[in-house]
């Protein structure tokens, strides 16, 4: 999972795209990439804040910016991408996964193509530059070619694209900044520097921002399956997508999985800052009291989507409050459990802290599938309850008990349909 952004005849470009980037820092914390005007390019490892620094500003009216985590490709490529292309030079910036995009890349070497990095991100490049006719042709028809999964920005001299794939798996807003556009992953990055008149990308769909103005292609029409893990952990609570607000799909979840899992019990504790939503729909339908049992370093990183040592991350990241949990039946709220690490440590934090009991209840089902669409669980032996019984997964986080919120309540909480659930039913979208 990653974060994109991209401005269109903005002034200061630069520091719109950092500002834009640190509202979605939350998808992407290994590196940070932006490319502006004349392809000028600034990259690095890091955080936003220590990549786009005051010494490596640019003047620039268009851009486009990139943070990352690892789900393909080196921890070494950093987007965007810039390529002199047959059709000119293009910079690109991608969430998500093409699932057959080893293939990809292995029939495009066989007719020649040179790839610079691994990731599959490259495809979209080759194909543009491959296709016949003009350059938005040439992009309309590359799209074609690919069903899933992405979001996408293409940035060109003369204009600015915006893309998603036909089943709209991955989230993508624009709205107006000035006489500009700023494009992001998530609205409220937008709503958050003050961008008006925001709207979705619809799926299968690119849109060209240019100084003539807006053009809209619909290149795909499929059923949508969006992404039902955006609104359980990856997106900020203050989002909306499928006109649902993150925060209240997530409230609702936490009572649903109070009305499937009736638990008596002294607290209930949320796993800071994803938990929150579902803890607090936990307490209000069970009417346990909700209390901050964990307290949470703001300055160290996401543990789910950190590529190495996780263990020692939750460690530094996640303090007890002794006071709220000693002696105390504990119900730990979080969003989800995918490898098990992380509970396991949080539970022993826990019964350190004192608590008598410790109960886990999970927001959203298990996690029994990979996801090839853009989310690091790729692989099932990785996955704690891939294989596993919920009694099995719960010896292994060593709780008093474990339940996870259903398929069903998922989709009632969330208030919509039109969802990808395929890392928790196995039916993956299919070309």
């Amino acid at each position: 999972m990653c974060g994109i952004a991209g401005v269109w005849n903005v002034k200061d470009a630069f520091s719109v795209l950092h500002d834009v980037l640190l509202g979605l820092q939350h998808r992407g914390q290994e590196s940070v990439g932006v490319v502006v005007d004349g392809f000028k390019t600034i990259k690095g490892k890091g955080l936003v804040d220590t990549v786009l620094t005051e010494d490596r500003w640019e003047d620039a009216e268009k851009g486009i910016g990139h943070v990352r985590y690892s789900t393909a490709g080196s921890l070494e490529d950093i987007q965007p991408i810039v390529a002199f292309t047959r059709k000119g030079r293009l910079a690109i910036a991608h969430n998500g996964n093409i699932p057959n995009g080893e293939k990809w890349i292995e029939m495009l070497k066989e007719k020649g193509a040179v790839f610079q990095s691994s990731l599959d991100s490259e495809v979209f490049l080759h194909l543009i530059s491959m296709s016949e006719g003009d350059l938005k042709e040439s992009i309309v028809k590359a799209l074609k070619k690919v069903p899933l999964a992405y979001s996408l920005l293409i940035l060109h001299e003369e204009f600015l694209a915006a893309a998603r794939d036909p089943y709209g798996v991955r989230p993508l807003f624009y709205g107006k900044y000035g006489d500009g556009i700023v494009v992001a992953s998530e609205d409220a990055a937008l709503k958050a520097i003050g961008v008006e008149d925001i709207e979705e990308v619809p799926s299968g769909t690119v849109v060209f921002f240019s100084n003539k103005g807006t053009e809209t292609v619909r290149f795909s029409k499929k059923e949508k399956r969006f992404c039902s893990f955006e609104f359980i952990y990856f997106a900020r609570p203050d989002s909306h997508f499928l006109d649902q607000s993150v925060h209240i799909a997530r409230y609702r979840m936490g009572e649903e999985l109070y009305r499937e899992n009736p638990i008596e019990a002294d607290v209930v504790v949320p796993v800071l800052d994803s938990g929150l939503s579902g803890a607090m729909g936990f307490s209000s339908a069970s009417g346990i009291p909700l209390d901050i049992g964990l307290m949470r370093n703001r300055y160290v990183g996401r543990s789910f989507i950190m590529p190495v040592d996780r263990e020692k991350i939750v460690k530094k990241k996640l303090v007890p409050i002794e006071d709220v949990v000693s002696g105390k039946r504990v119900v730990v709220i979080d969003d989800s459990i995918v490898r098990g690490t992380t509970m396991g440590i949080i539970v022993k934090i826990l019964r350190e802290a004192g608590a008598k009991e410790v109960h886990v209840g999970i927001h959203s089902p298990p996690v029994r599938f990979p996801c090839f669409y853009g989310i690091d669980t790729a692989r099932k032996k990785e996955l704690v309850a891939g294989e596993r019984a919920v009694e099995e997964v719960k010896k292994i986080v060593n709780a008093d008990s474990l339940f996870y919120l259903s398929l069903e309540g998922l989709k009632r909480a969330i208030g919509r349909s039109e969802l990808c659930v395929a890392c928790f039913s196995g039916e993956y979208l299919h070309e």
